[in-house]
């Protein structure tokens, strides 16, 4: 877990919720592969979904980036900010 990072979190009217997540490989010596769990969670606190994306291949002592997104429209007069993105799961599998 302590290789993935959550850079933001943020609403747009077109993408719902999306996570800017970063995945930093501490090795000096092997590659690896992250399959990743990331709750999305609306500003009244309810969940709104989860997703498993992967962020393949990141090379020793290098960082990849990824966008991940879950559609969420507001109820009306709803706040638009406040959803919360939160990794629940890493598993690194070397190259």
């Amino acid at each position: 877990m302590r290789d993935i990072k959550i850079l933001d979190c943020a609403y747009t009217d077109r993408l719902g919720i999306t996570a800017k997540l970063a995945a930093t490989n501490s090795s000096s010596t092997v590659s690896y592969d992250y399959r990743i769990t990331v709750k999305f969670t609306g500003p009244d606190g309810a969940v709104i979904g989860t997703r498993n994306p992967s962020i393949p291949w990141v090379q020793p002592g290098k960082t990849s980036n990824l966008d991940v997104s879950t559609p969420y429209v507001p109820k009306p007069g709803a706040p638009q900010s406040g959803g919360k993105c939160e990794v629940t799961n890493v598993l690194r599998t070397q190259r």
